[in-house]
Order: C-alpha cells, then structure tokens, then sequence
C-alpha cells in the first residue's frame, strides 16, 4: 500500500495508488480551485457550476462563486432528487450561451446532482427514466468535479445516486463518470465535525461491504482492502479538528472507494439504507447506512463492532431513524425499495440471493431500526 504523505507537496507528487483502471484525469492540487479554472481557461471551456451552497461563506472558494453561470445546490436540504436534474437541465437548455461542461463543486450529492444533469443533457427523457442498469444512454456533457469533501468516491465513480418518485436509485452509466476531478485535501477545511465524520463513515461501508462482496473483482478487493486500512486509520481519531495529514488520507482513501466501486459493489447494509433514505428526504445517505449496519450485528459483525467504535471515538450519538420522521408506519414501503436492490443482495449473499432475501427477512431489519 502506498505511504500516506503527510504535506500537501508529497501528495499532489503521488503515482496512482489504486489498481482499477479509471477513466477520469485525476488531478492533485496543492490549489484546487485555481487549477481547475486555470485548466478551464487553457482548455477554453465554457462551464456551468453546480455548487454546495454551504460553501459560499468559505473564502477558498470564493472566485467559484463569482462564475457567471452557476446554480447553488442545497445538498443539506436533501440528496438530490430526479425533479432536481429535470429543472436545471431545463434550465440550462434556455442559457443564450450553453455550457460544454458541468462543472460540480462540493460533497458527494453535488457531484451527483452535476454529473446527472450532465449526461442528461444528452438524452431526451426526464431523469427517473434513467435509473437503473445497463440502459441505453447517449454521452451529454463533459463533467468535471472539484470535491469538499473526502469519501464519497463520487468524483471518480459512473454513478450519480438521485432520489425519484419511486425509487432512490442511481444513474449507472460510464458516461456518468467524471472525465476530470481535482482533488485538494485542503478544500475540506471548512467541513464541519458531522459532515467529515459521516462522510468518512460512508467511505469505510463502501470499502468494508466491497471486501465482503461475493461479486466484487479482485482488483476492486484489493483497492477496498486498502482503503479500509485508511478509513480505519483517519475515523480511529477524534475528527472534531481539520488536520492535514487526515485529509490527505481520506482523500486518499475516498478516490479507492471510487476506483473498488468501478469493479466491485456493496452489499447489506447499502441495499437498507437506500429504504431508509427514501423514507426520510432529509436523511443523509451517510447516516442511512451507519443506522443500517447498527441492525446488522448478525449480518456484519466486524462493520458493526467498528461502527460502535468509531461513534464513541468522535463522541457521536448513534443515529436512529426516528430523528428523521421514519417509524413503523414507513416499513412496508421501506422493504419494497430494499427488496428492489438485487444487485447488492447479490452481492452479499452470492447466488442463492433469492431465497434469502425475503420480504420476513428484510421486515425485521426495519423494525429492530424503528424501536431503536
């Protein structure tokens, strides 16, 4: 496994520490927001900005939001949702001078509000057409992304996860996946506590799922054995300070749980959260899946043990799902949306998927979530 840097020279220095092939240009700053307008002028691009509106107090940040063409983003208000791709691609399509890239700017939601709206500019049908597998899309626009946040893996990943009428399920496409991101461990600074905690926990439960996938392959393994270790390393530490050296790490570690995501997939306690997040419009998909694996002692033992330790580590309260308005009353729709991810059951359980995953089975993961 490649040695962490602890200075911010070191790490823009690095050879590529993962083993998947990614397609996107990966760019390691020291200045992330000055190196992707600089790229942006050299190139002669005409970009469209979709930013974390939480940024616009953050003065490293400041000459993205003097851009002239941009759309503020409430990604604290809710993930976003299929209605939301709709009305900025329609948006976008009235502009006197239309963009050649979508440009997205904060955590894990914004780069897949932007990556989203950016292959569907390409394509004719509303967004929740296109959730799903394996479907048949045309390339959109080109899509860059600056992350403020680590550990996601949004900005390397061809999936832009949207919430729909129906279902929360992603875009899947290869012309999905960002063709460039900078990547600036700086650019977290101004994150608060509970959104580098959380983000980070996300990060760990793709890397812990993807090294308990039956149907991962072994590249994307082996990618999510080693960011495992770094997730394991930065959340084993009280987080309530920015420190470099954890930044770094868990920049490092979120572009692993992109590169391992490419070849590999999550399992359990993902296919629980997506029933959860559905049921609750303001609950981050981060804290979905943590209340996810805290029912899962019997499923994940070892991401359950951990995920304990890491909350008491940070001094967080275990998140239930009565916080966000979800109760007994949502479990029917709630398994309906779990049951739906085959992919993931497949995931965990292998080939007999079928005959484990029933509707009692799923119910009782609900309710031990709603009593908690």
């Amino acid at each position: 496994m490649t040695k962490v840097p602890a200075e911010i020279k070191e790490f823009t220095q690095l050879k590529p520490w993962w083993r998947t092939e990614v397609p996107t240009e990966i760019v390691l700053s020291e200045n992330g927001v000055g190196d992707l307008l600089a790229k942006i002028e050299k190139e002669n691009r005409k970009p469209f900005f979709i930013i974390d509106n939480v940024l616009e107090d953050q003065k490293p940040f400041e000459k993205i939001f003097a851009q002239k063409q941009k759309f503020l983003f409430n990604a604290s208000e809710s993930e976003p949702r299929t209605s939301d791709v709709d009305q900025l691609v329609a948006l976008i399509k009235t502009l006197p001078e239309q963009p050649d890239v979508i440009v997205g700017v904060g955590g894990g939601a914004t780069m897949d509000l932007a990556k989203a709206t950016g292959i569907c500019l390409g394509n004719p049908l509303p967004a929740a057409s296109y959730q799903g597998y394996s479907l048949d899309m045309n390339k959109g626009k080109d899509i860059w992304v600056l992350p403020a946040l680590s550990g996601t893996g949004a900005e390397i990943t061809p999936i832009a996860v949207l919430r729909g009428p129906e279902k929360k399920l992603g875009i899947n496409d290869p012309h999905t996946e960002p063709n460039v991101a900078v990547i600036d461990p700086q650019l977290s600074s101004g994150a608060k506590k509970f959104n580098r905690f959380f983000t980070m926990m996300d990060c760990y439960f793709h890397h812990f799922e993807i090294t308990k996938s039956k149907t991962s392959k072994p590249d994307a393994i082996k990618d999510a054995e080693d960011g495992l270790r770094m997730s394991r390393e930065v959340l084993g530490n009280d987080l309530a300070e920015y420190k470099l050296d954890r930044a770094i790490e868990s920049a490092m570690a979120s572009v692993l749980g992109g590169s391992s995501t490419i070849g590999g997939r999550v399992g359990a306690s993902h296919a629980i959260s997506y029933g959860l997040s559905n049921s609750g419009p303001k609950l981050p998909h981060s804290v979905a899946v943590t209340i996810a694996m805290l029912a899962m002692e019997d499923l994940y033992p070892e991401g359950y043990a951990d995920t304990v330790k890491f909350l008491e580590i940070n001094g967080m309260p275990r998140p239930t799902a009565k916080e966000y308005g979800i109760g007994p009353d949502q479990i029917e729709k709630m398994t309906k949306t779990a049951l739906g991810m085959e992919k993931l059951w497949h995931s965990y359980f292998g080939d007999d998927w079928k005959e484990k995953t029933t509707k009692p089975f799923i119910e009782e993961i609900y309710k031990k979530i709603v009593s908690a």
